[in-house]
Protein backbone atom coordinates (compact mmCIF):
# COMPACT_ATOMS: atom_id res chain seq x y z
CA UNK A 1 0.00 0.00 0.00
CA UNK A 2 2.67 2.74 0.94
CA UNK A 3 4.44 2.48 -2.63
CA UNK A 4 0.55 3.09 -4.35
CA UNK A 5 0.23 5.96 -1.53
CA UNK A 6 3.68 7.83 -2.85
CA UNK A 7 1.58 7.97 -6.47
CA UNK A 8 -0.70 10.70 -5.05
CA UNK A 9 0.18 14.53 -4.20
CA UNK A 10 -1.08 14.22 -0.63
CA UNK A 11 0.53 18.21 0.00
CA UNK A 12 -2.27 19.48 -1.92
CA UNK A 13 -4.90 17.94 -0.47
CA UNK A 14 -7.13 18.41 2.93
CA UNK A 15 -10.20 16.20 4.97
CA UNK A 16 -12.06 17.51 7.58
CA UNK A 17 -9.17 18.37 9.94
CA UNK A 18 -7.20 20.08 7.64
CA UNK A 19 -3.65 18.78 5.44
CA UNK A 20 -4.40 15.01 4.03
CA UNK A 21 -0.65 13.89 5.02
CA UNK A 22 -1.56 11.72 7.52
CA UNK A 23 -3.63 9.73 5.54
CA UNK A 24 -1.13 7.54 3.74
CA UNK A 25 -0.72 6.42 7.36
CA UNK A 26 -3.92 5.37 8.14
CA UNK A 27 -4.06 3.66 4.48
CA UNK A 28 -1.37 1.47 5.26
CA UNK A 29 -2.81 0.92 9.02
CA UNK A 30 -5.68 -0.83 7.58
CA UNK A 31 -2.95 -3.92 6.35
CA UNK A 32 -0.80 -3.58 9.58
CA UNK A 33 -0.70 -5.95 12.74
CA UNK A 34 -1.48 -3.14 15.09
CA UNK A 35 -4.95 -3.21 16.27
CA UNK A 36 -5.23 0.31 17.33
CA UNK A 37 -3.31 1.94 14.39
CA UNK A 38 -6.30 -0.46 12.56
CA UNK A 39 -8.66 1.40 14.51
CA UNK A 40 -7.66 4.75 13.90
CA UNK A 41 -7.23 3.95 9.88
CA UNK A 42 -10.72 2.73 9.70
CA UNK A 43 -11.98 5.66 11.65
CA UNK A 44 -10.17 8.08 9.64
CA UNK A 45 -11.72 6.94 6.49
CA UNK A 46 -15.30 7.43 7.76
CA UNK A 47 -14.68 10.55 9.74
CA UNK A 48 -11.90 12.39 8.15
CA UNK A 49 -12.17 11.52 4.51
CA UNK A 50 -15.80 11.71 3.79
CA UNK A 51 -18.24 14.11 4.91
CA UNK A 52 -21.51 13.58 6.77
CA UNK A 53 -23.43 14.66 3.89
CA UNK A 54 -21.96 12.11 1.71
CA UNK A 55 -19.71 14.82 0.26
CA UNK A 56 -16.22 14.66 -0.92
CA UNK A 57 -13.35 16.45 0.26
CA UNK A 58 -10.48 16.61 -2.25
CA UNK A 59 -8.47 13.68 -0.38
CA UNK A 60 -11.51 11.22 -1.01
CA UNK A 61 -11.33 10.38 -4.60
CA UNK A 62 -7.55 9.55 -4.43
CA UNK A 63 -8.55 7.79 -0.93
CA UNK A 64 -11.23 5.60 -2.23
CA UNK A 65 -9.51 4.64 -5.20
CA UNK A 66 -6.47 3.52 -2.70
CA UNK A 67 -9.54 1.59 -0.43
CA UNK A 68 -10.92 0.12 -4.11
CA UNK A 69 -8.01 -1.44 -4.08
CA UNK A 70 -7.53 -2.84 -0.70
CA UNK A 71 -10.83 -5.02 -1.24
CA UNK A 72 -8.46 -7.93 -2.67
CA UNK A 73 -5.92 -7.54 -0.11
CA UNK A 74 -5.22 -10.73 1.72
CA UNK A 75 -3.27 -8.49 4.53
CA UNK A 76 -7.02 -6.43 5.02
CA UNK A 77 -8.04 -7.90 7.69
CA UNK A 78 -7.59 -11.86 7.67
CA UNK A 79 -9.15 -12.82 10.45
CA UNK A 80 -12.33 -10.70 9.64
CA UNK A 81 -14.08 -11.59 6.80
CA UNK A 82 -16.35 -8.46 7.27
CA UNK A 83 -14.02 -6.14 6.00
CA UNK A 84 -14.14 -5.63 2.60
CA UNK A 85 -17.77 -5.42 2.89
CA UNK A 86 -17.16 -2.82 5.28
CA UNK A 87 -14.95 -0.81 2.44
CA UNK A 88 -17.53 -1.33 0.22
CA UNK A 89 -19.95 0.58 3.04
CA UNK A 90 -17.22 3.20 3.07
CA UNK A 91 -17.11 3.23 -1.43
CA UNK A 92 -20.80 3.14 -1.74
CA UNK A 93 -21.37 7.26 -0.74
CA UNK A 94 -18.37 8.03 -2.76
CA UNK A 95 -19.95 6.20 -5.71
CA UNK A 96 -23.23 8.43 -5.22
CA UNK A 97 -21.52 11.63 -4.33
CA UNK A 98 -19.42 11.17 -7.61
CA UNK A 99 -22.85 10.33 -9.78
CA UNK A 100 -23.60 13.11 -12.72
CA UNK A 101 -26.60 11.83 -13.36
CA UNK A 102 -27.99 13.27 -16.57
CA UNK A 103 -25.38 15.72 -16.69
CA UNK A 104 -22.41 13.15 -17.08
CA UNK A 105 -22.04 13.57 -20.95
CA UNK A 106 -22.27 17.94 -20.58
CA UNK A 107 -19.60 18.06 -17.70
CA UNK A 108 -17.23 15.84 -19.61
CA UNK A 109 -17.60 17.65 -23.10
CA UNK A 110 -17.10 20.72 -20.86
CA UNK A 111 -14.13 19.29 -18.95
CA UNK A 112 -12.46 16.89 -21.89
CA UNK A 113 -9.41 19.21 -22.48
CA UNK A 114 -8.70 21.06 -19.54
CA UNK A 115 -7.11 17.45 -18.15
CA UNK A 116 -4.07 18.84 -16.93
CA UNK A 117 -5.37 22.33 -15.87
CA UNK A 118 -7.94 20.37 -13.20
CA UNK A 119 -5.04 18.31 -11.94
CA UNK A 120 -3.05 21.41 -11.43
Amino acid sequence: MDDRTDDVDWSGLFHASGPAGDTPRHLAALLGDDAEAFVDGYSHLWSETLRREGKAWPATAPTAMLVAELLDNPLLGPNDPSLPGAMLAYLYPIGVAADFGDRAAEIRARVKDRTPELRA
